[in-house]
């Protein structure tokens, strides 16, 4: 339905011509063509994918037509986006001729699924965060809830992060890899449970301040829970080495050539030494 719903909204967003504009002719080759590509895109429903496909034909016609009359064709910027669109669509079309001639193989989804496994890291922690603006107000709040202030309280009425505060400044157990501020996650790991980071840490929100509330380990999911995941990200690693090779250079930089022959070459200058 989303996906219906993102075309039907792409065909109702295109300008509204003129009624006395001459109906185009859609001929059904074109048609078929149009719903074989909603096909493609999840829209399977027949009468549903007629009615796009005419509609949206017919604006690119009646479009395609009074860009004619005005010779669009010939403006800079709208052939630069013309190439721009076409390189795109290339670029997608030999992706997917590659990936249905070079499908991803069972030891390219073990392989991605080892990379994954040797980054992953399998500790999640759960802390009590409050954020402030000020370093010097971070400092003061640390020292109260050391000597004994209760820090769910100062995180409601003090704590800039709204969802938190409005717990206590608690944050559900999160992987350390998996903070928006990284310093977090990489701060737990030096933590007790129940310690307080001893000072501030700063980011681009504010001044942190955390004490770590538990800690636990989750162990890797085994490669069949998470295996079309796999195949997905294994293609597009594919798809990436394939266009990189594809975009690399063919020969070495001119500069360089030039640089190595006169390194070998005898400077006009030097003095032979018998």
């Amino acid at each position: 339905m989303k996906k219906i719903l993102t075309v039907l909204g792409l065909v109702c967003s295109l300008p509204v011509l003129a009624q006395s504009a001459a109906e185009p002719t859609i001929s059904s080759k074109d048609q078929e063509e149009f719903v074989n590509l909603l096909k493609s895109r999840g829209i399977t429903d027949a009468k549903q994918s007629r009615a796009i496909a005419n509609e949206t034909l017919r604006r690119e016609k009646l479009i395609g037509q009074e860009a004619w009359k005005q010779k669009l064709e010939r403006d800079p910027l709208v052939k630069r986006q013309l190439a721009e669109s076409r390189g795109k669509i290339y670029g997608d079309a030999l992706v997917r001729n590659y990936l249905s001639k070079h499908p991803v193989t069972e030891a390219e989804i073990e392989r991605q699924y080892q990379a994954e496994k040797a980054r992953y890291n399998p500790t999640e922690v759960k802390l009590r965060h409050i954020l402030v603006k000020d370093e010097k107000q971070a400092k003061d709040l640390i020292y109260l809830i050391s000597v004994g202030e209760d820090m769910g309280k100062m995180a409601r009425g003090k704590s800039l992060d709204e969802p938190s505060a409005k717990n206590g400044g608690e944050l559900p157990f999160t992987n350390v890899k998996g903070f928006a501020v990284p310093e977090l996650g990489s701060v737990s790991m030096l933590l007790r449970k129940g310690q307080l980071y001893g000072k501030p840490i700063k980011s681009q929100y504010g001044y942190h301040i955390i004490r770590l509330e538990d800690k636990r380990r989750v162990p890797f999911p085994p490669k069949e829970s998470m295996k079309e995941r796999l195949r997905v990200s294994a293609a597009q690693t594919k798809a990436a080495q394939y266009m990189n090779g594809l975009l690399a250079p063919k020969h070495p930089p001119i500069q360089s050539t030039i640089r190595s022959k006169t390194t070998n070459a005898k400077s006009p200058n030097a003095k032979t030494t018998n």
